[in-house]
């Protein structure tokens, strides 16, 4: 009944406005919701351009149309201009017609999620990744969680072909949460086929018989060197011995930008100090390093980090927070003036910790935010200076931390509860 529902609201105004609200706020639930106001809202809510980032997931539709008709429909009807779709959840709509669909009629996609899609088979990933000439990131992870499907989407075979098929356009691959053989093969596969790969996870991947996997990491940063994020968090990845000649001539991965080698000391042998100077070598644009549990690492690996500049830097329960030493202290000094976020929840070494705190207050013009100290053995004197001279912060974890007087060994979370904190 008002001007923005009938003839004197131009159609084409009305999308511009649809559309700035879909990049905002999402496509879905979004053009859904506005499809429902008036029949004009309707006809321009459902064009196909806008309807280009497209999630399905599992939390975003009842379980009970998560169907292969009700995909086919969507493919047919919205989405046929999608650029960015994700299906996680979607397991047994993934059927052949409709891969068929999607490999027909999404000619402008570019990103896929199949997030926890259990049962893909490799001949129906093999087919939208030759059909879709436009994708370029792949979300495959928890597809195949407990056990290797030798004709799964996350076949050695599947996974190496796919490398051949989509070649220098594969940026992102995610295979974290997979149960797979051949993944010293699959990273060969990447590191000969994709030389524009920028970010590869391999968290939780593992072995069905859980064996070490030894990957040559010269061969990937020859083979990639636009990588900017590699996760091998939990992972059984190991670094294969390669001559000292080999280690030399290689350029390392010179835009990194996050490194994950977090694991569980008690389930999982970490990393150690050479393999992880390998990794980083020429990493000066490193923002994020996770290292927790980490029982290998040593200070003086964390020191000769080449960048300067790190924001995250996440480090309980590896072996730098576990000395009496002054190594803490000096690599929070090194990166103090750049820290937005770090990790020392569960340091036992009261007198490294406090020096370690106390050397991040130093600095008049920090600018971190978030600050995790649960569990560890900090005194109160280091807190009151970063209370003091941190005046960005955002979050405090002072959870158990058993040196603190009782009533304040909790979550400060905000401005409103660390200025009652001050």
């Amino acid at each position: 009944q008002s001007v923005w529902a009938n003839e004197r609201m131009p159609p084409e105004i009305l999308f511009k406005i649809f559309m700035e609200v879909t990049y905002t706020e999402g496509c879905v639930p979004t053009l859904v919701m506005l499809s429902h106001v008036c029949r004009l809202w309707w006809e321009v809510s459902t064009d196909p351009l806008l309807w280009h980032t497209v999630d399905l997931a599992t939390g975003r539709v009842n379980e009970k149309y998560r169907t292969e008709r009700k995909l086919v429909w969507l493919l047919q009807n919205r989405l046929s201009r999608v650029q960015d779709l994700a299906l996680g959840g979607w397991n047994s709509a993934l059927s052949r017609a409709a891969v068929e669909g999607l490999s027909q009629t999404c000619n402008d996609l570019q990103a896929l999620s199949l997030n926890g899609c259990k049962g893909l088979m490799g001949e129906s990933l093999l087919n939208v990744i030759q059909n879709c000439k436009s994708l370029q990131r792949l979300d495959l992870s928890a597809i195949s969680p407990y056990t290797a499907n030798p004709r799964g989407a996350i076949s050695s075979g599947t996974l190496c072909e796919l490398s051949k098929v989509m070649g220098s356009r594969l940026s992102h691959l995610n295979l974290a949460n997979n149960c797979t053989t051949g993944i010293q093969q699959i990273v060969v596969a990447l590191a000969v086929s994709c030389p524009n790969l920028q970010v590869l996870d391999l968290s939780n991947l593992r072995t069905a018989t859980r064996d070490t996997v030894c990957i040559n990491i010269e061969q990937l940063q020859e083979g990639c060197p636009k990588l900017r994020v590699l996760r091998l968090t939990n992972s059984l990845i190991r670094l294969s011995a390669t001559p000292l000649k080999d280690q030399a001539a290689s350029l390392g991965f010179p835009h990194l930008e996050e490194l994950s080698i977090a694991v569980d000391p008690k389930a999982y042998i970490s990393l150690d100090n050479a393999s992880i100077e390998r990794i980083l070598k020429n990493a000066h644009k490193l923002r994020l390093l996770d290292v927790r549990g980490c029982i290998s690492i040593t200070n003086s690996s964390l020191v000769r980090v080449p960048a300067w500049d790190l924001e995250h830097l996440f480090l309980s329960g590896c072996t730098a927070t576990r000395h009496s030493a002054d190594g803490l202290e000096l690599v929070i000094r090194k990166w103090r003036h750049s820290l937005i976020e770090i990790d020392l929840s569960w340091t036992s070494v009261s007198e490294a910790l406090d020096q370690a705190v106390m050397a991040l207050a130093e600095d008049s013009d920090s600018p971190l935010k978030v600050l995790d100290l649960c569990g560890s053995s900090v005194s109160f004197p280091p807190i009151r200076q970063v209370l003091c001279h941190c005046t960005r912060l955002r979050t405090l974890n002072l959870s158990s931390c058993r040196a603190l007087p009782r009533g304040i060994k909790r979550l400060y979370d905000g401005v409103t509860q660390l200025s009652l904190l001050r």
